[in-house]
């Protein structure tokens, strides 16, 4: 083992280092030296490409941790049971418009003669203001001979539910 090491510290001696000094010419030295200093160069830049891109995300993560959460609007279709109530306060209030609970939790409305034109109309403008919970959306809309001669007048109207909810956090 000693051995290994005084053959390697004797190929680190000064002397041996100055005989291949000597060895070299000087285009090699030159150009040796050129690729050191130009290995220290890129080294230099690369770490200071490193730095900025560390400032960069450090400064990304602070305006992140600014910015404001926002509420995520959510609608969705509402059950029957909370249409059904909807329903009966429009026909006690309205008795002359017909109201119906459709299958999809549609609400028709209808108007059996020209009489209601106007009644029927300022129930379609009461509904959508109603309740500001339920955004309504026309489905079918009917006025005239091409309606069902039940209802020369009618509209079917689907809610929708809408609450927002925030985001959880990143």
């Amino acid at each position: 083992m000693v051995g290994k090491y005084t053959s390697f510290g004797k190929m680190l001696s000064p002397s041996i280092f100055s005989k291949a000094l000597q060895t070299f010419d000087k285009a090699t030295i030159v150009i040796v030296s050129v690729c050191w200093g130009g290995a220290i160069l890129v080294m230099l830049f690369a770490l200071y490409t490193l730095s900025l891109s560390v400032e960069a995300k450090k400064a990304a993560i602070e305006a992140a941790s600014k910015e404001p959460t926002l509420p995520v609007f959510v609608a969705r279709a509402p059950s029957e049971k909370e249409m059904e109530p909807i329903v009966t306060r429009l026909q006690k209030r309205f008795p002359d418009i017909t109201f119906d609970l459709m299958k999809d939790r549609s609400v028709s409305v209808g108007a059996r003669g020209g009489d209601f034109f106007r009644v029927w109309l300022t129930v379609l403008s009461y509904i959508d203001t109603i309740s500001p919970q339920y955004r309504w959306k026309i489905k079918t809309f009917c006025v005239g001979g091409k309606c069902s001669s039940s209802f020369p007048m009618q509209a079917i109207l689907k809610a929708e539910k809408i609450s927002f909810s925030i985001k959880s956090g990143s």
